[in-house]
Order: structure tokens, then sequence, then C-alpha cells
């Protein structure tokens, strides 16, 4: 299980093992309100899709960069 590295507005970080234990295991996991990715990222067993979205481009950006350059993400968060 991995920890979102921060908290957001609304977040459900909290219940994010409870979420699982009821969902069980998905092939297909969709998130409409990415935020801090809490419950994707606490989720036991990886689908094999995995869609994330989010109306605010900021935490979209946020995301992507991780995705794509996580050494300079971290390099700038540790500035």
């Amino acid at each position: 299980m991995v920890k979102a590295p921060f908290s957001y507005f609304g977040g459900k970080g909290r219940i994010a093992e409870v979420v699982w234990s009821r969902l069980g295991e998905v092939s297909n996991y969709i998130e409409p309100f990415a935020g801090s990715l809490a419950v994707l990222l606490a989720n036991p067993k990886v689908p094999k899709i995995e869609t994330v979205n989010d109306i605010n481009c900021y935490i979209s950006n946020f995301w992507r960069a991780v995705y794509v350059e996580p050494d300079k993400v971290a390099k700038i968060a540790d500035y």
C-alpha cells in the first residue's frame, strides 16, 4: 500500500482500506475525482486498467509529472 503524498479536501484516505475491502479485486478502476489518489494508491492489487480524472488541472498536471518525471518532482518538492 502506498500512502498519498499530501492530504486533500474531501479526501478518502481514512476510509481507503474499507473501500477496497468492499470493492474487492477490480479489473477496471475509474477515479473521477483524483485529488490525492488516496483510494487508488491504497489498492492492495493493481487493476488491469486505471483511469483517473480531476477538474483541477493543477492536480492532474501534478500526477502526470509524478508519472513522467518522478525524480524531477522529488527534487523540486525538496527545494
